[in-house]
């Protein structure tokens, strides 16, 4: 998707990476989606002071931070939702002007009868899957054949 670097976690540790790969400055700005127990401390350590940190997903357990470190070292944090009528508009809008190609993250569509299968997908990341869509569509057109 046009990144420059890409660090695998399983391989290596990610804080360590960023600060190798751009010189131990840190980063201006980290963008969290996984979720995970320590990802707030480490996009923090990722950081440069005064970075910011974007927070875009839900532990599912409270997570310790080290309230401390983000405060001395001036560093912002967000939280966002992506959900919504405001954030759809925007995606659509960046998909119409060709700024983002949704067909990079979308991996799966699934009609609403397999809905068990789509949310395992999602779930277990089944064949790698990023994005999966359930659509109505084969619903309806059951029904109307049914009628």
């Amino acid at each position: 998707m046009g990144a420059d670097h890409v660090v695998n976690v399983r391989n290596e540790d990610a804080v360590e990476a960023v600060r190798r790969i751009t010189g131990g400055k840190g980063l201006d700005y980290v963008l969290e989606c996984s979720g995970a127990p320590d990802a707030i401390n480490q996009a923090a350590r990722m950081v440069s002071r005064g970075g910011r940190i974007c927070l875009a997903a839900f532990p599912h357990e409270p997570t310790l931070v080290d309230i401390a470190y983000i405060v001395r070292n001036n560093i912002y944090l967000y939280g966002i939702r992506g959900e919504g009528k405001s954030a759809t508009h925007r995606a659509e809008a960046f998909m119409s002007q060709k700024r983002f190609d949704a067909t990079k993250i979308h991996t799966h569509t699934f009609g609403l009868h397999d809905l068990p299968t789509a949310l395992r997908y999602a779930r277990e990341r089944v064949d790698d899957a990023i994005k999966v869509v359930v659509t109505a569509r084969n619903a309806e057109m059951a029904r109307a054949a049914a009628e």
